[in-house]
């Protein structure tokens, strides 16, 4: 096995284009064990170096990016200019790149209100795995131009091509408050569906059950604040929650423990489920009730309105937490969510299969898979089952 570190879009094509064998995609290795695992591929290819802001245009809100740039430096440039791009991933502490949170569909909270990275993408250089390179988009938001290969490869884990340059769609830095009240995940998903029914449009609903909390954080003029914060408060009252507007110092702590939280430990095993809004109770359900066969113990943090949810197994022996995870999947795939393994002890993979039942559109996938990358080269494995 042998790591190159390409530092252009060209240099990454000329480097696939003139090497043969297995590849796996790697930048921040924050995501590295997403999926199946890529055990000893032939060459990996390493982002890092492919970092550095391209462009940016403050006036019209866009800025384009090599993908090895991590968040974190991208949001220090952007806030210069008062502006960000609009997703809070948890990984992002740990050095998540711009490439991979697009090819890993991670965004954070804010999705709620934002939308996720590949809803902000307006262009993308991508280098499959023959060195050909595609484009997509351009540096205007209305730009409307060919296929949007940005959402094709959101969620692909490196499996159909590298993501070499993006552009994305930026937003005005917010002012946010965070409210919050003790509850439980019943009483919280009330309180998620009373919100959503209002015009309040709060950038972030968040439940865990290790702090057994609702946190509603709110963006706008500070007129909006006070009057979205005092609605919130309301409506957590109504719900009999007692309710805390939050000081910011101890608001930007909350959500990085929060963060945390989301990331887990090393020796756990995590799942990311996506699911209607309203299966979140019923999941939550099946998560104990699995934990609780198994002799694992389990906790949970759920973007509530947007029905991503976190499930963290954790203690008792390797077959407890692939049987719990077992028989999660199997719940969760009866209500049509989907799961994906996040990490796991790799004791576990022997009782595990990396991905659980193959969806509806499996045919669709294997079709995309072939089209792009004929020869299997990209990431072998790491969608085992299914490609």
């Amino acid at each position: 096995m042998s790591t190159v570190s390409p530092s252009t879009a060209v240099e990454a094509a000329d480097l696939l284009a003139d090497t043969r064998g297995s590849v796996v995609i790697l930048g921040g290795r924050t995501k590295a064990d997403w999926g199946g695992r890529v055990d000893r591929p032939d060459l990996v290819l390493d982002t890092s170096a492919m970092r550095g802001l391209i462009t940016h245009n403050p006036a019209d809100m866009t800025a384009s990016v090599r993908a090895g740039t991590t968040l974190t430096a991208l949001q220090e440039h952007l806030a210069s200019s008062n502006q960000w791009l609009a997703i809070d991933p948890a990984t992002a502490a740990r050095g998540a790149t711009i490439g991979g949170l697009l090819a890993a569909g991670d965004s954070g909270p804010a999705r709620l209100r934002y939308g996720g990275l590949r809803d902000l993408v307006i262009g993308v250089t991508l280098v499959l795995a023959d060195g050909a390179t595609g484009r997509s988009g351009g540096h205007v938001i209305k730009n409307v131009a060919g296929y949007d290969l940005a959402k094709l490869v959101n969620g692909s884990l490196g499996s159909l091509a590298l993501v070499a340059e993006v552009v994305v769609r930026l937003h005005p830095l917010p002012q946010s408050v965070t409210v919050t009240g003790a509850t439980g995940l019943e009483s919280a998903a009330r309180v998620t569906a009373a919100l959503g029914r209002s015009s309040l449009d709060p950038a972030a609903v968040e439940w865990s059950s290790h702090t057994q909390q609702i946190l509603v954080r709110l963006d706008g003029s500070p007129e909006h604040r006070a009057h979205a914060s005092a609605a919130v408060r309301s409506v957590l009252h109504e719900h009999r929650i007692d309710s805390e507007l939050l000081e910011p110092e101890r608001a930007t702590s909350v959500w990085r423990d929060h963060a945390e939280q989301v990331l887990g430990q090393p020796e756990e095993t995590v799942a990311r489920i996506c699911s209607r809004p309203s299966d979140a109770t019923y999941l939550a359900s099946a998560s104990q009730r699995a934990s609780t066969e198994h002799g694992v113990k389990v906790s949970l943090l759920s973007s509530m309105a947007l029905g991503i949810h976190t499930v963290r197994f954790r203690g008792a022996a390797t077959q407890g937490h692939a049987r719990a995870m077992t028989d999660l999947r199997k719940e969760a795939h009866r209500c049509g969510a989907s799961v994906l393994l996040r990490q796991r002890p790799r004791s576990v993979d022997e009782h595990l299969p990396a991905m659980g039942e193959p969806p509806s559109s499996i045919e669709v996938l294997r079709r995309v898979k072939s089209a792009f990358d004929p020869t299997a080269r990209l990431a072998p494995g790491r969608f085992e089952g299914w490609y």
